[in-house]
């Protein structure tokens, strides 16, 4: 298949400040929408996805009892990254756990707040996903709004004080390695790669816990509010998903809006790279 160029797209994708991008993430996102599965497969996949989630999930809700397997789900999940992902994309994906990861540290150390537990998920390769890592990830952003939420209204305070001496020394990403030994039968790009995933999550786990996980996007808006009220920079609020853990749903685009909560994580990391660099060049102090 000929690869689509769009030089504007992806020269306005690397270089505009307002959704600034590391590097690598720029390189791997560049090469991974140019996989020609984005253009042929992942129409056919999102509608299948859809289909197959939207069967489920009904019949979940007429059965009397709930079915979930998260040992089998994690197997699956390995299998495919394995097998059927492209390098670039399953790299993209262990990044979303470790920066993900790295945003609530820094909230945790930063709020002002002590005993704020900080999570130890940071998956350099597929087998590190063993052990429920999907799941993991989604309860560990519930428990820093929860924990920093609790800890606000105990101390009469309604946000996090801006911060004069941060603590950035958690933001560096380690050396991912997303299994490269391993013969893969196609190559899909992410988001594809996302729709045929949703399948095997929302049928394995119960619909509490998939509810759960596809609602949990929601809570980019108040770990961006965090972030701004900690920086004192009002960019992070941009990239909240403006919307509210008061609406439930289920039957949404999930795959596309795990593809953007991804994102608006890289955009925050990356930022707040960029300001601990600015600080450190300012003041002449380790960061």
């Amino acid at each position: 298949m000929p690869r689509r160029q769009l030089p504007l797209h992806f020269h306005a994708l690397r270089v505009d400040p307002a959704t600034p991008l590391s590097e690598r993430t720029a390189e791997l996102l560049h090469r991974d929408l140019q996989r020609w599965t984005r253009r042929y497969i992942r129409p056919v996949a999102r509608l299948i996805s859809v289909t197959a989630v939207w069967v489920i999930v009904a019949l979940k809700r007429l059965l009397p009892f709930q079915f979930s397997w998260h040992s089998m789900l994690d197997r699956l999940s390995v299998w495919f990254l394995r097998r059927c992902v492209s390098r670039e994309g399953g790299e993209l994906l262990l990044r979303h756990f470790i920066v993900e990861t790295l945003l609530i540290r820094f909230v945790a150390r930063n709020s002002g707040f002590e005993d704020i537990p900080e999570p130890d998920l940071m998956p350099t390769t597929f087998k590190d996903l063993m052990g429920h890592a999907v799941i993991q990830h989604d309860v560990n952003m519930y428990r820093l709004i929860i924990d920093t939420g609790e800890k606000l209204r105990a101390s009469g305070r309604v946000k996090c004080d801006k911060r004069a001496g941060l603590d950035c020394s958690m933001l560096d990403v380690p050396a991912i390695t997303p299994d490269d030994e391993y013969c893969r039968f196609i190559n899909l790009d992410l988001g594809t790669a996302l729709y045929f995933m949703n399948i095997p999550f929302a049928l394995l786990t119960s619909e509490d816990v998939y509810e759960q996980a596809v609602n949990s996007f929601q809570l980019d808006d108040p770990l961006m509010a965090h972030l701004a009220d900690i920086t004192g920079d009002s960019l992070f609020r941009a990239w909240g998903a403006r919307q509210s853990l008061s609406w439930l749903e289920i039957n949404r685009d999930v795959p596309r809006a795990l593809y953007m909560h991804a994102v608006v994580h890289e955009y925050a990391h990356t930022h707040l790279c960029r300001l601990a660099a600015q600080s450190h060049r300012s003041t002449g102090s380790p960061v």
